[in-house]
């Protein structure tokens, strides 16, 4: 992951640093056909071209922004999570689990919404 060491690297937190790390790396793992990339600073996976995900840190919390269409889509099953969320985001504090399981059909879902989407947005 050596595309976004300098942006984990400035996360002061070594805690929430190594929380980010894992998140980075799991969804590298997961998905290694995505291109890992930094977009307006910030740790940015996208697929031929188009956007998938975006993971931002914060003081309190990791942000992941899976742009609005699927921010609605998945709005229950982040809210039952327990997860706050806006209607771009949504937060995982640095004290909460990571629902993996979530994040992977999130990422899952598109991928497939934008297989043919020829734009960077949809």
């Amino acid at each position: 992951m050596d595309v976004f060491a300098k942006y984990v690297s400035g996360i002061d937190n070594p805690d929430h640093r190594l929380k980010a790390e894992e998140i980075l790396s799991w969804t590298a793992g997961q998905f290694p056909n995505l291109e890992a990339q930094i977009k307006w600073n910030k740790p940015t996976f996208t697929d031929h071209g188009t956007y998938i995900i975006m993971f931002a840190a914060a003081k309190n919390h990791l942000s992941i922004l899976p742009e609005k269409e699927t921010m609605e889509h998945f709005a229950d099953d982040i809210a039952q999570a327990g997860y706050s969320a806006s209607s771009r985001l949504f937060r995982i504090r640095w004290t909460d689990p990571v629902h993996y399981d979530l994040l992977k059909k999130i990422i899952e879902f598109n991928i497939k919404e934008k297989a043919e989407n020829p734009g960077f947005w949809r």
